[in-house]
């Protein structure tokens, strides 16, 4: 019975760990909207090679009130309608051939796939739909 017992406890130690484990891997720290903000800034000013202060300054200020209203939660609906809002400002801040860029750039997993458009080999870029 002890034996059992044993094999029992240890099971469940194991499986503790494991949980623990697991927890540990999943938690990603979580940035601040100013991060956020500074983060979109950046790599907008990098990809569509935007050097004057003034605009990446603009550029900052707008991200930062879409970051910060991505806070609270909202509806799918919501969130389709300010992200076009965020694109009709950018669009009176970039000029048309950088705007045309930005639409350029793959959106549908975010970074992830505009850096695989940048680490690939210029090939054509196909678009899987979900």
């Amino acid at each position: 019975m002890s034996r059992y017992f044993h094999i029992v406890v240890f099971a469940l130690l194991a499986f503790a760990g494991v949980t623990a484990f697991a927890r540990e891997q999943s938690c990603v720290p979580r940035r601040t909207a100013e991060e956020r903000a500074m983060k979109q800034t950046e790599m907008l000013a990098r990809d569509l090679n935007i050097s004057d202060s003034t605009v990446r300054d603009t550029l900052y200020r707008i991200h930062l009130r879409y970051a910060k209203s991505r806070v609270k939660p909202t509806s799918r609906t919501e969130a389709v309608e300010r992200m076009n809002s965020l694109l009709s400002e950018l669009k009176g801040v970039l000029t048309p051939k950088q705007f045309e860029r930005l639409q350029s750039i793959p959106r549908q997993h975010g970074a992830r796939a505009h850096r695989a458009e940048k680490d690939s080999l210029d090939l054509p870029a196909t678009t899987a739909q979900p």
